[in-house]
């Protein structure tokens, strides 16, 4: 009886054939680049510090060339888990998202893919709130001294309204979070001479009141 001949690859060959499916498979990725291994990519829009998804938020999803030429643009709207996904085919860079008047952002240049705060497909929109600052100069006047606030939104250079002893002016915050408001002292020639910082908290929506005394 003749003996059937079992086929057993050499070590070459196996290694060729492996090389040629991982060839393949790189050039696919490639070609379908930023796609991942998932077919579809997702964002979540939330309310920064209380983490509320944010139904109806406007995400704008934005296609650019390696040189930063816009070739596609998309528009997205947040379900009521505050997500959206889209196909990965669609090449995604740059990310924008707004929510109307309650919130301080506003698409504008927009966000890259890459940024930290979008690693874990979340974006945290922050509510708006505000300051409204007395500052005022105290006995014995400094009439060498002008006193100007920050925010991260305003700035207190063309004050709303005069207070016995000084101004004040309502800055814009970020409501339900921890904000940073910064003092800054300059002479009359406008060289700068020292700055403090003034830590606050304000509900969203809300608008709180302090006094700054120098």
């Amino acid at each position: 009886m003749k003996k059937r001949r079992i086929f057993i690859p050499s070590i070459v060959a196996v290694t060729f054939l492996f090389l040629c499916i991982a060839a393949i498979h790189a050039c696919r990725r490639r070609d379908e680049w930023p796609c991942d291994e998932e077919k579809t990519h997702g964002l979540s829009v939330v309310e920064q510090a209380t983490g509320r998804p944010v139904e109806g938020a406007q995400v704008y999803l934005v296609s650019k060339t390696e040189s930063s030429v816009p070739e596609a643009a998309y528009n997205l709207t947040t379900d009521k888990y505050g997500k959206v996904e889209w196909d990965c085919g669609w090449a995604i860079t740059d990310v924008c998202v707004e929510a109307g008047e309650g919130y301080w952002d506003a698409c504008g240049s927009g966000y890259s893919l890459r940024d930290d705060f979008l690693a874990d497909n979340y974006y945290e929109l922050r509510p708006k709130a505000w300051v409204r600052i007395n500052l005022v100069d105290t006995l014995p006047f400094d009439t060498q001294c002008q006193v100007v606030a920050f925010s991260e939104f305003d700035d207190s250079y063309d004050s709303e309204g005069l207070v016995p002893g000084g101004y004040y002016d309502v800055l814009g915050v970020t409501g339900g979070v921890n904000s940073t408001l910064r003092v800054k002292r300059f002479d009359t020639m406008g060289n700068y001479l020292s700055s403090e910082l003034l830590e606050v908290n304000v509900a969203p929506g809300e608008t709180a009141e302090m006094t700054y005394f120098y």
